[in-house]
């Protein structure tokens, strides 16, 4: 049997598959991941910025800005019917008294039914309550109509002046609410706007000379407001014009200017 010269080929082994690395062990690209996430970052802060600018802007055209506000009382002052002189001082500067309290005493000389001289101690007392301003007039002074023994206010009818231009005056309604800051008062005081002070030629008022500005009164929120507080703090601050009661007419009816101080 003649068996052929060609030689078979060798059998093929078996063939390995390609290795597929574990699917838990793909590398991250942490440094993509990083400049997308700084992105983002950025993007974010601008967005809060721009919230927070519009935000500000929004606020600042609602308000109207009080340059200088003065926390101001009535005065009430003790004083007698007849011309005396004062005998004895019972209280003293910044002290608080009662209604009817005695504050001093004095001596009136007189007549009496015969003609003869006769002086009559009086008792000098408090109208109502508050606090005494400042040193009452010593002993040994002439007291009587027009000169005052002493000077109280209430702390409870303290309320703040201030100047408004003009232009601004429209935007302004009685309710509004101001808040107010003064240095060394580590908190806001808020009051609300009351009225306004007119200039007329001839009458006593307190609404100056300035030709572009009129006086506006503000009361305090609250007693709390102003509890510790001195007549002739001075105090800075604004007006929020999208507060108080809704329909309650402005102080002033002109027409608002298209350009004006509040800086809108």
């Amino acid at each position: 049997m003649v068996q052929s010269s060609e030689m078979s080929p060798p059998e093929a082994g078996p063939v390995e598959a390609p290795r597929v690395p574990p699917a838990g062990r793909r590398r991250v690209n942490w440094r993509k991941w990083r400049a997308r996430f700084f992105v983002l970052l950025l993007l974010a802060a601008a967005v809060l910025a721009f919230i927070r600018i519009s935000a500000s802007r929004a606020a600042e055209s609602d308000r109207v800005s009080l340059e200088e506000v003065a926390l101001t009382a009535q005065v009430l002052p003790v004083e007698p019917a007849l011309t005396g002189q004062v005998t004895s001082v019972l209280v003293t500067a910044l002290q608080p008294v009662r209604p009817g309290q005695r504050v001093g005493t004095m001596e009136v000389v007189g007549t009496d039914q015969d003609g003869d001289p006769k002086i009559t101690k009086v008792n000098l007392t408090a109208p109502r309550a508050g606090i005494v301003i400042d040193v009452p007039t010593p002993v040994g002074s002439t007291v009587g109509p027009g000169q005052p023994l002493l000077q109280l206010y209430d702390p409870a009818q303290l309320t703040f002046v201030t100047e408004v231009p003009v232009e601004d005056l429209p935007v302004i309604a009685p309710t509004m609410t101001a808040v107010l800051r003064t240095e060394g008062v580590n908190r806001a005081v808020r009051a609300t706007v009351q009225r306004i002070i007119p200039r007329v030629e001839g009458a006593r008022t307190t609404s100056g000379d300035d030709p572009d500005a009129l006086q506006v009164v503000l009361v305090p929120a609250s007693a709390r407001d102003v509890e510790g507080l001195v007549p002739g703090l001075r105090f800075t601050g604004y007006i929020n014009t999208v507060s108080g009661r809704p329909g309650t007419a402005r102080l002033v009816s002109l027409p608002y200017p298209e350009t004006s101080s509040r800086g809108v």
